[in-house]
């Protein structure tokens, strides 16, 4: 578990050219899967080049959302384990400073609600100007954000 968790860390930091290291024999079968699923995340760097305006990111179980400019959500979860793309609905504002997205697919659905709140994330500690909170499935995932 703490090896995927680097892996997802290191992955997201990381410059794309160094997105593709072979998988550790911690963790074998799934790191293959949930690394090539990371392989095909931008990084920060490239993240606006490659149509992304928000990501946010979670840890425990680690996962990543980008809103892409393009009408689309692509949603990362349990360590890039779990993927799934969704169109991007137009948001709602439940309250002042939040932003909400409601999608769904054929097997998913999908909360996403931003705030405009300073956060932590709690493993790097770096600080973003948003709070997110992902709701996959039923499933509460909490995060940090921000604009690319």
């Amino acid at each position: 578990m703490r090896a995927m968790m680097l892996v997802m860390a290191l992955v997201a930091c990381a410059p794309a050219a160094e997105k593709t290291q072979a998988p550790t024999a911690e963790a074998p079968a799934a790191a293959a899967t949930a690394e090539a699923a990371l392989a095909a995340t931008p990084s920060w760097e490239l993240a606006r080049a490659a149509g992304i305006d928000f990501r946010a990111v979670g840890q425990e179980p680690g996962w990543i959302l980008d809103i892409y400019t393009q009408a689309r959500m692509r949603l990362m979860w349990d360590y890039g384990e779990s993927s799934a793309e969704f169109p991007l609905a137009q948001p709602t504002y439940p309250q002042e400073g939040a932003t909400r997205y409601d999608a769904q697919t054929e097997s998913h659905r999908l909360a996403v609600t931003i705030r405009r709140f300073p956060c932590q994330d709690a493993m790097s500690g770096a600080p973003y100007p948003a709070t997110v909170e992902v709701v996959i499935d039923g499933r509460t995932l909490q995060g940090c954000g921000k604009s690319v």
